[in-house]
């Protein structure tokens, strides 16, 4: 019997989220001047699993703009989550894992609703 080490169960998802460090960060974290284009591979009621183009701190907050038509909200969601962790890939990109801070509850039902019909594809 496999055991579930995490919170929360993570489905399979892609989507593209524009992601910046957090304005109260700015001074401590200098890697993101800009928004950077990031990949959503991976989604559960906790946070998301990001392929990133640049490395992100541990502990970083990140504002996140995510594209949330995939939830059927016709608006762009704004997500606050903090970099858990960051591993370089394969592919000379970084596989991050961001846990949500602050989430808007209709957007976080919206997740939950579609974790729970995609759960047969839980990685």
């Amino acid at each position: 019997m496999a055991i579930e080490s995490r919170a929360g169960i993570r489905v399979k998802i892609d989507a593209t989220i524009m992601v910046e460090i957090d304005t109260g960060m700015k001074d401590k974290i200098r890697i993101i001047r800009e928004p950077q284009k990031a990949v959503v591979v991976d989604i559960s009621i906790i946070g998301l699993g990001v392929i990133s183009p640049i490395f992100l701190p541990k502990g970083a907050i990140l504002v996140i703009q995510l594209d949330a038509s995939i939830f059927n909200i016709g608006k762009p969601a704004r997500v606050i989550g903090e970099v858990r962790y960051c591993r370089p890939s394969k592919n000379k990109d970084y596989r991050t894992g961001v846990k949500f801070l602050d989430i808007d509850n209709v957007l976080l039902a919206k997740i939950k609703e579609y974790v729970e019909q995609y759960k047969h594809n839980a990685v």
